[in-house]
This record gives C-alpha cells, sequence and structure tokens, in this order.
C-alpha cells in the first residue's frame, strides 16, 4: 500500500459541521457526524444491495476507514505546520532530476530485456508455458516502449511540454514533502522504519505522534471501535529496519544517494 501520510496529504480538507447530537468524534475542534464518515445515500443504495449482515460489515468499514483518514490527514498536516515542513525549491529540483536519471537508466534496462526475450523465444527448446510467459512480458515491455515514444512526441510540443513539467513539479513537491514529515517525525520521536511503496515510514513515531495528539484532546473519538479503527494500520505484521538503516534513510533524501550507497547500507 501507498505510504498513509502521503495519501492524508493528497487528500486535504475536512467534511463539513453537523449537529453534535449525531456526532462520533472531533478533529480539532470539528465536529464529525455519522453522515461525515458515509453519506446517507450511500448507505441506503449499499442496504438495498447487501445482506443484513454484510450491509453491516461493510457500514463499519467504511466509517472506519474514513474516520482514519480524516484524523490522520488532520495530525499530519498540523505536524507539518508546526514543524514548519516545506519543500524547498532545489530539494524539489533533485527530486525531479533523480526521476529523470531513473526513468532514463529503465528505458535502458527494458531495451536489453526485450532483445534477450527476442532472443530466448527463438528458440526451439522453450517449454510452451516459459514461451507464452516470455512473450507476455515482451508484449508488456514493447507496450512501453510504444508509450514512450508517444510520450517524447508529445513533449515536443512547447505547451505540452510546460504541461508536463508543471505536473512533474506537482509531483515532486507531495513526494519530497511527504519525505521531509516523516524525516521530522523520526527525528522527533525516533523508533523503528518499515517499506511501502511511497518509501519508507517511522512507523513508531507514526504512533507517538497520534496518541501525543490524542492526549491532548486535537482529537476525541467516541465510539471505541471507531478510535480502534485510528490505529488499526499499526496492526499489520511489517517487517522493520533495524536502528542504523534508520537513521542513514533520514539523513539525507534518498535520492539524492547512488546506488551504491543505497546497496551498501542495505537498501
Amino acid at each position: 500500500m501507498l505510504s498513509y501520510a502521503l495519501l492524508c496529504y493528497v487528500l486535504g480538507g475536512f467534511p463539513s459541521v453537523h449537529p453534535a447530537s449525531n456526532e462520533v468524534a472531533q478533529i480539532f475542534g470539528r465536529s464529525i457526524s455519522q453522515g461525515d464518515l458515509v453519506a446517507p445515500a450511500v448507505a441506503e443504495a449499499q442496504k438495498g444491495k447487501l445482506a443484513a449482515d454484510a450491509y453491516v460489515a461493510w457500514l463499519q468499514k467504511e466509517k472506519n476507514e474514513k474516520l482514519r483518514t480524516l484524523v490522520w490527514q488532520a495530525v499530519f498536516q498540523d505536524f507539518a505546520k508546526q514543524q514548519r515542513v516545506e519543500p524547498t525549491t532545489a530539494e524539489i529540483d533533485s527530486q525531479i532530476s533523480s526521476q529523470r536519471r531513473f526513468m532514463k537508466e529503465d528505458r535502458v534496462r527494458r531495451a536489453k530485456e526485450r532483445e534477450r526475450l527476442v532472443e530466448e523465444l527463438k528458440s526451439p527448446d522453450l517449454s510452451e508455458a516459459k514461451r507464452k510467459q516470455s512473450q507476455q512480458y515482451l508484449d508488456t515491455l514493447r507496450s512501453l516502449e510504444r508509450h514512450d515514444a508517444a510520450v517524447e512526441q508529445e513533449r515536443r510540443d512547447p505547451q505540452r511540454e510546460k504541461m508536463w513539467q508543471d505536473s512533474d513539479r506537482r509531483v515532486a513537491q507531495v513526494w519530497v514533502k511527504n519525505w521531509k514529515v516523516n524525516q521530522a517525525l523520526y527525528r522527533t520521536f525516533g523508533g523503528r522504519i518499515i517499506f511501502q511503496q511511497a518509501g519508507w515510514e517511522p512507523i513508531d513515531a507514526y504512533r507517538k505522534v497520534l496518541e501525543q495528539y490524542e492526549a491532548r484532546k486535537a482529537f476525541v473519538v467516541r465510539d471505541p471501535a471507531l478510535r480502534d479503527a485510528v490505529y488499526s494500520y499499526f496492526k499489520f505484521n511489517f517487517v522493520y529496519a533495524d536502528e542504523t538503516k534508520a537513521k542513514f534513510y533520514f539523513e539525507k533524501p534518498y535520492w539524492e544517494r547512488t546506488a551504491e550507497e543505497m546497496k551498501a547500507a542495505g537498501f
């Protein structure tokens, strides 16, 4: 799964305020109602489609996920604000440059893979299963090659190139900010880190910052089941990196390190 912190940044925003009589939680003074977690119209539509037990399970799952997102989103955004975490122009530029290097190297790697597969498929000794697998992989690589060519052609147009550059910059800004928030969390709380698709996360720091904000009532959850949902992410069986790797990872942006540096550090 993608980094939960990153997801929370991308989502943004707060729900509307509903009457306190229907309140299930408060987040930074905002009243959160059942309707903020699951829209009544959506709930009614699902109720007509599902069996009673399935509907109850679906409804609880939806409420759990929505409240968890709202709480995490608010806490991480406030932490970033308090720590004054913002990506600099230089950091964004370095991330974009790193991504472009990676894409260039990946195109070279894929070209070599295509050549290898073409030669492999010439062999009369391939089993049918292996031949099918290799052909499917080759078809995928060729599809990516056509996509790369289409993008390259599109970017020759100055206006389209400007749009691509703006998009790259927006993505890099989110990526860099997410890493810097994680860095600030790790430096503040320490603890173990885990690997997710968006990079390494300071998982123990996530929990500690949530507990800190809850202790000072930045968020209050009335329903015990919903409160448990806020912390449910920590129930997964993660593989943790040791303290040495954690310190290395958050010492400087990983995209500013060489592949050799990362490999030597165990990444």
